[in-house]
């Protein structure tokens, strides 16, 4: 199955955190299934390592989205239908990249590997073990 791989999972996996399940890291390794990323979790990636609240190498990588995609992710761009969704979805979240994620998830009909438990409120399916 096919799925959007949230912003800390991403972050996980690259770093090979054994915080992040073997289930997971499965999942994202599979190749019989699309790993998708969205451009939303490059851009918050960067804005974390700027404010030095991130401290990864690849952040300030110009060629991170070619990186990604040589590893097999599929990156999603971040489109208008997205951005109107994830304004107009409920404060569950108050993180406007976990929103833009929820909203991506929704309209692409993807389950989403994430380990927050807060976008549960917005009824997608969410795998986290």
């Amino acid at each position: 199955m096919d799925h959007l791989i949230d912003t800390n999972v991403l972050v996980l996996f690259l770093q090979d955190d054994p915080r992040l399940s073997r289930r997971l890291s499965d999942w994202i390794e599979d190749p019989g299934r699309n790993s998708f990323i969205s451009l939303a979790s490059l851009w918050e990636i960067s804005i974390k390592s700027g404010l030095g609240k991130l401290r990864v190498a690849y952040a300030d990588r110009l060629d991170l989205p070619e990186l990604l995609e040589g590893a097999g992710f599929r990156l999603m761009p971040i489109g208008w239908p997205a951005i109107r969704k994830a304004g107009s979805l409920p404060l569950h979240h108050r993180d406007p990249f976990d929103r833009l994620l929820v909203a991506e998830a929704q309209l692409r009909g993807l389950p989403i590997l994430s380990l927050d438990s807060k976008l549960d409120a917005y009824g997608i399916e969410r795998f986290h073990r």
